[in-house]
C-alpha cells in the first residue's frame, strides 16, 4: 500500500537544486496552504538551510501543526533537534547506511539514534527508497541496534537502541507521520485499531543479533485479512 505523506525531498547538493531561497518560497507556499512538509538531509549544509528556512517561515505563518519532517540525518546536533521539535517538527530515520555505508565512511555515520530518542522528538523509522537501502525493515533494525554495515563493520559506535525501541519506531511512533485517521487505526494492537500482524520466522526479541536481519514473515494479516501465508503455521 502506497499513500502520499507530504511534499518532498529537497535537498543541498542535487545538480538542480535551486538553493535557499527558492526552497523558502516553495515551503512558504506549503505553509499557506496547510500541508505537511518533509525534507531530506544528507549533511550539514542541507539541514541549515532547511532548519534556518523553517525557523523563518513559522515567524510568517505557523507549522507547529504541520507535522513538517526532515528525514535521513546522518549528522544532526541535540542544538538542531532542540530547535525542530519547538517547531513541532519531527525526524525520519532508517538504516540506508546499512548498504550505503559499505565504503568509504567517517564514524559514526549516524543517524544519532539514541540522541535523537533522547530529545523527544518526534521520530519514526522507514526503510528509505529500494535503490540504495533493502525494503525489508529487517537490515534497518539490525543496523540500529547494531551500529553495523552489511559487512559486519561497526561505523556507527555509541548510538545503537533497543530491539523495543527500534520495534516502537517503526509500528506506533509512525503514526504521528501518517497523521489523520491513520493515527488513531494503525500502530498498536489495541481495540477499535486494524489488525495489522505479522508473525516472524524466529523470536525478534531472543535471537542473535546478526539472525536479525534475516527475519522474515510467515504470515501478514493486514487489516483483520490474511494477505501472505507462506504454509509454515
Amino acid at each position: 500500500m502506497v499513500r502520499t505523506g507530504a511534499i518532498g525531498e529537497f535537498a543541498v547538493g542535487i545538480a538542480d537544486y535551486a538553493g535557499g531561497p527558492v526552497f523558502e518560497a516553495a515551503a512558504r507556499k506549503i505553509a499557506k496552504a496547510g500541508w505537511r512538509l518533509e525534507v531530506h538531509a544528507l549533511g550539514d549544509n542541507d539541514l541549515k538551510t532547511q532548519l534556518e528556512g523553517f525557523e523563518k517561515i513559522n515567524a510568517e505563518v505557523s507549522i507547529k501543526n504541520l507535522r513538517w519532517v526532515v528525514a535521513h540525518v546522518p549528522r544532526i546536533s541535540a542544538d538542531s533537534l532542540n530547535r525542530l521539535k519547538a517547531l513541532g517538527a519531527g525526524v525520519n530515520v532508517s538504516g540506508w547506511l546499512y548498504l550505503a555505508g559499505t565504503g568509504n565512511v567517517t564514524s559514526p555515520a549516524g543517524p544519532p539514534f539514541q540522541r535523537i530518542l533522547d530529545s523527544g522528538i518526534h521520530i519514526g523509522f522507514g526503510a528509505d527508497g529500494a535503490n540504495i537501502a533493502p525494503l525489508s525493515p529487517w537490515p534497518h533494525a539490525y543496523y540500529a541496534v547494531t551500529g553495523k554495515n552489511a559487512k559486519g563493520e561497526l561505523i556507527n559506535p555509541g548510538q545503537s537502541i533497543s530491539r523495543q525501541e527500534v520495534l516502537e519506531l517503526f509500528t506506533k511512533h509512525n503514526t504521528w507521520f501518517l497523521g489523520g485517521p491513520d493515527e488513531h487505526s494503525l500502530g498498536i494492537l489495541e481495540n477499535g485499531r486494524l489488525g495489522d500482524v505479522a508473525v516472524l520466522s524466529e523470536d525478534y526479541f531472543t535471537i542473535p543479533e546478526e539472525r536479525i536481519k534475516q527475519l522474515r514473515s510467515v504470515l501478514t494479516v493486514v487489516g483483520g485479512v490474511v494477505v501472505w501465508n507462506s504454509g509454515e503455521l
